[in-house]
């Protein structure tokens, strides 16, 4: 480790690195690049918020998940008081993991290598032979002692993230105007969202691929996944009409929209497949600006990542069940890195909790016909990242900076003005057509959290 790091601290090197970077010209080994990724875990895991679980994974007391950020392995927890927690996975005593299972129901946690045993909110409540052992409470105060507790712990919408820094921002100032695009994955009604899974697998891909691609790349759909198109699976015609979208950023993430059909907010929301009494559950939470970017500016919300390494899905597909219905279903979705040529992908797929059953039957069909484990849009990009990955480990990738810069021209100035405030209601940046913005500005936020020491 030492010895790549010792290269990338070179103050030419790395200033050079990370210029080119903000500049949208993309040196390609930072897609496997050993010295790379050690520097993201030091300096960018061990910084930001990242997303660990929902809610609704815990909903009774005592429920528990186990999750990790990196190396690092956390219960999830619902105590027997309904606190929502986040412990750190190592007993006090000799470092065993106290719970190895990946979830379940617990009021106690028991250490299996001696015995250690800690309530459900982190309390020490029993270790064998305390008295022969320690002398009791004079040797050692058992009241005293806690799992760690994650040192940053919160949530958004029933989104549950960790930051590693004690000293990180706050959750909701982190995540900025973002906030305002997050609501329409995570908020359809007052009842909060149903999540299921997560399903995961591992890819022989960089991390960071999946994250700029959910982000904003549009560009890729004629092309990779043109025969989703032609085959009848998606609701637009042609796969070519990604470019009448548009991308937006704010804050720490940034997405992709459809341009629907003209129509009000009702008839736009049912195009993509909601049912009427979705549609009132969704209007009671959505402020009216929101309800505005659908029904007046007629952008629909597609695929997003908020930095660094959580993504969402909202498509529409065809559910060949008979009715031939389209029917729209989320997933989020999380970047797991492994290390610099690997990653899990943990997927969720996520649904309104007030849906009727039918409803979420035929939503979860159409996410694992498509971004599942063995989904078809999934396929089609894994084989490009993994592609991507190879070739960015060999020596020429050292001496080519991909071209990251659509969108712009040679002056810096954008090919295609922003969208102004009065066409596009949501905050930040947002332009139509295709272009590289999005991807630009997440690895812009990449070199900012690498550059600082």
């Amino acid at each position: 480790m030492t010895e790549y790091l010792s290269v990338l601290q070179t103050t030419a090197v790395r200033v050079e690195l990370f210029d080119s970077v903000r500049r949208g010209m993309i040196p390609a080994h930072i897609y496997n690049d050993r010295g790379i990724f050690e520097l993201e875990k030091e300096r960018l895991f061990s910084r930001a918020w990242i997303y660990v679980a929902h809610e609704s994974e815990i909903p009774q007391d005592g429920d528990y998940v186990v999750r990790r950020v990196l190396d690092d392995s956390f219960i999830i927890t619902r105590d027997s008081n309904g606190t929502v927690r986040a412990l750190f996975n190592m007993c006090l005593h000799r470092g065993m993991q106290v719970c190895r299972a990946e979830m379940g129901n617990a009021s106690n946690f028991r250490c299996p290598y001696h015995g250690w045993s800690y309530r459900n909110d982190g309390r020490l409540i029993g270790l064998p032979f305390h008295r022969e052992a320690y002398g009791g409470d004079d040797g050692f105060a058992k009241k005293t002692q806690t799992l760690l507790p994650a040192p940053k712990f919160d949530s958004y919408n029933g989104l549950l993230f960790i930051s590693m820094d004690a000293h990180a921002q706050p959750l909701e100032d982190f995540l900025g105007d973002f906030r305002f695009y997050l609501d329409f994955y995570t908020r359809q009604s007052r009842h909060g969202l149903d999540v299921r899974g997560p399903q995961r697998w591992r890819i022989k891909a960089n991390w960071k691929i999946g994250a700029e691609n959910f982000a904003g790349d549009m560009y890729h759909t004629p092309h990779t996944h043109t025969s989703i198109v032609e085959i009848g699976l998606f609701r637009e015609p042609k796969a070519q009409k990604r470019k009448d979208g548009a991308t937006y950023w704010a804050g720490s993430g940034g997405g992709t929209t459809y341009k629907l059909p003209p129509g009000n907010f009702d008839e736009r929301m049912r195009y993509v497949g909601y049912t009427d009494d979705m549609i009132s559950r969704i209007k009671d939470v959505w402020t009216p600006r929101q309800q505005r970017l659908v029904g007046d500016d007629g952008f629909m919300f597609s695929a997003a990542s908020c930095f660094p390494n959580l993504s969402f899905v909202h498509n529409w597909p065809k559910v060949h069940d008979g009715d031939d219905d389209v029917v729209p279903f989320i997933s989020i979705r999380l970047w797991q890195p492994i290390s610099e040529n690997e990653t899990e992908v943990c997927s969720w797929f996520a649904v309104d909790s007030a849906a009727s059953t039918a409803y979420k039957q035929k939503s979860y069909q159409a996410y694992l016909m498509c971004f599942g484990s063995t989904g078809m849009f999934e396929q089609d990009d894994v084989e490009n990242w993994v592609s991507l990955t190879n070739t960015a480990g060999g020596s020429m990738a050292r001496r080519l900076l991909l071209n990251s810069r659509m969108g712009l021209l040679a002056d810096d100035r954008p090919l295609v003005e922003a969208l102004p405030a009065g066409s596009f209601h949501g905050p930040g940046h947002a332009q139509v057509g295709y272009n590289e913005h999005n991807q630009r500005q997440l690895l812009r936020l990449w070199a900012d959290y690498l550059e600082k020491l």
